[in-house]
């Protein structure tokens, strides 16, 4: 199961960075555009859905993005360390830790890229139409800072829980469709993100492969 599982992450982190560059190069504006126009753009089912995820887990707390988008990592790697103090053998301290070690390690990596691409927003784009400077234009767009955060958080939880996999799936798909569907990430943003959690909870798998395991039972 443990193999298993790690063929699927890096299965994801290939399939989606493959097709974000085809994208990329290719079909990211004609989607933003036809998903723009269509009537179901803005829908109230994803920018409700979203603004009450962001609550509950604290992603919209803080007045900054970046600090209330740790803020939950934080939360859990804190109670993990706490309850490895009192017991090195709790396997629910070491999910706490794993959990959000991946997750604080895919958002710093996807703030970082977001500053150095600097890739302008679908809204933005077509707001003033200059198509010509979308990337390194001062944007925020790419990778999805949102999809970061949900991806980095469920997908270390399906690697130690592969029976509920399917369930905890429905969360961060859901966050990829309403990033797509408000006009505020290309789908390659989306992919860009997904690849980012899926290759650092390859790499923490891996590495701490005799410290934490999945739960199969």
């Amino acid at each position: 199961m443990t193999a298993m599982s790690k063929r699927a992450l890096a299965l994801t982190a290939l399939v989606c960075a493959a097709l974000a560059l085809v994208l990329i190069f290719g079909l990211d504006r004609r989607i933003a555009e036809a998903v723009h126009a269509s009537v179901v753009a803005g829908s109230a089912v994803f920018v409700d859905g979203t603004r009450a995820l962001d609550a509950i887990s604290g992603r919209s707390l803080l007045h900054s993005h970046m600090l209330s988008g740790v803020l939950l990592g934080g939360i859990l790697c804190g109670l993990g360390i706490l309850g490895w103090l009192f017991n090195r053998g709790s396997a629910l301290a070491r999910a706490l830790l794993f959990t959000g070690g991946v997750q604080l390690t895919t958002i710093a990596a996807a703030f970082g890229l977001k500053k150095f691409f600097g890739r302008q927003r679908p809204y933005e784009l077509f707001g003033h139409g200059d198509w010509q400077h979308i990337w390194f234009a001062g944007g925020s767009s790419f990778p999805s800072g949102h999809v970061a955060f949900f991806w980095g958080l469920f997908l270390p939880l399906m690697y130690l829980f592969p029976r509920w996999r399917i369930p905890l799936l429905i969360i961060p798909v859901f966050i990829a469709c309403g990033r797509i569907d408000m006009s505020v990430h290309f789908v390659s943003d989306v992919l860009a993100s997904i690849t980012l959690a899926a290759l650092v909870t390859l790499i923490a798998a891996t590495l701490l492969g005799r410290w934490i395991k999945p739960i199969t039972r």
